[in-house]
This record gives structure tokens, sequence and C-alpha cells, in this order.
């Protein structure tokens, strides 16, 4: 990179002369705080649902109704029927992927998951579910699959094949 020398106006003799360097901006930097934002954005969206949790809470929850909470898991998050991502060293998963009395999936859910993840990378589809959706009239795929799981499993479908042209 260049260094920009800065004169003053009344033309200082040499030694008066600044060298700066322009600003530098990582480019690790602001994918982390884009990373971060999004992040937030999903964590605003999910709270209502129960938030992002780690594996290990999700392996607590599950331990009250299966006997192999941590294959059960591993099952769910290799076979991609649940969504989860790493965040500051843990794996975590957004709760509104699971009945929370009985920590089943959620077949709307799942069936949508199903649909995003051949083409979205787990972080990308649970920003999916937190952004407002075109498809949707603009309101979240995760505040309008309740009650109207076949429009969000049509926004997925929609989604998957921009993604994929």
């Amino acid at each position: 990179m260049r260094d920009y020398e800065i004169r003053s106006s009344s033309n200082l003799p040499s030694p008066y002369t600044m060298r700066l360097s322009p600003a530098r901006t990582s480019a690790p930097a602001l994918l982390h705080g884009v990373e971060v934002l999004q992040y937030r954005q999903m964590e605003r969206a999910f709270h209502a649902s129960g938030g992002i949790v780690s594996s290990d809470e999700v392996v607590s929850l599950l331990l009250q109704h299966t006997e192999q909470p941590i294959s059960q898991l591993a099952h769910w998050i290799v076979d991609h029927d649940v969504l989860s991502f790493p965040w500051q060293g843990h794996t975590v998963l957004p709760l509104f992927q699971f009945d929370l009395r009985t920590m089943k999936l959620r077949p709307p859910v799942n069936a949508v998951v199903h649909e995003l993840v051949p083409t979205l990378s787990d972080w990308e589809a649970c920003l999916w579910f937190a952004t407002p959706n075109a498809w949707l009239a603009d309101a979240t795929p995760l505040d309008v699959v309740a009650r109207d799981a076949p429009a969000v499993l049509d926004a997925a479908r929609g989604e998957r094949y921009l993604v994929r042209s």
C-alpha cells in the first residue's frame, strides 16, 4: 500500500511533512463483525421460542425423554434433521426446532430444514428463519411456520431454487 503525503497549505519545509498510512480494514475482522450482527439478529428472533442454546443444554433437555440423548442429538445433527452451528467454541442450536414439552422435532420445521440445507449452510438456514421474507409478506419464516407451514415450505423451495440458479 502507498503512504500518502500530507502537507499543510503553508508549504512548510519538508521536516514538517507528515506521512500517514491509509486506513486498513481487515477482511476477517469485517466478516466477524457481520457474523456478530447476524448472530444477534438470530438471538432476538429465536428468543420467544426458547432461544439459542449449547448442544450440552439440548442434551440435558433430551435426557428427560430418551436414554441416549447424546446419540440422538448427534444423529439429528449428522442427518441434518436439526440446524446447529459453531459459536464461540460451542455447537449451538435454536430451540424453535423442538417441541419443548417432548423434545421431539417439530415436523413442519424439519421439512423446511430438509428443503434448505442442501443449498444453505446451517448458519444461513438459521438466518433465513430469522429474516423477514418477501414470500411471507415480510414476516419471518419463524413467525409463520406455526400457523402456515405450507407457505413457509413454499418459501424455502423458492429460496432453494434461487440459490441453485
